[in-house]
């Protein structure tokens, strides 16, 4: 069973967004199984909403290292504008399973659905 998805974004300074998909796994342990192309010069975001929840701690703001895995030494939790917010919630629209069996309430996930 997949634990997160890569996406292009190519919005605000981001080259890439990484949803990850099952709240059962800790987030630090599934970021560690992550491997990317290093040649990739953005900065990644990571939408853990599945995992943590709508909060203040869903986005997380990083960059990779030179062997292709993901910076866990250095990141930030960020806010970000509503054109990313958009793409992320479409991102997570399309993974149903997911998202039904997630942390997330019932109001929540139907305002995701629906918007």
């Amino acid at each position: 069973m997949k634990q997160y998805l890569i996406n292009s974004l190519e919005q605000s300074g981001f080259s890439s967004i990484i949803t990850l998909l099952d709240y059962k796994i800790q987030i630090s342990r599934c970021l560690k199984t992550i491997r990317m192309f290093p040649n990739q010069t953005g900065k990644l975001l990571i939408d853990t909403l599945l995992c943590s929840g709508m909060n203040e701690y869903r986005f997380i703001e990083t960059t990779l290292n030179e062997d292709g895995t993901i910076n866990l030494e250095k990141y930030d939790y960020v806010s970000v504008d509503d054109g990313i917010l958009k793409k992320a919630n479409e991102i997570v629209k399309t993974q149903p399973m997911f998202l039904e069996n997630s942390i997330l309430p019932k109001a929540q996930i139907r305002n995701i659905t629906e918007s």
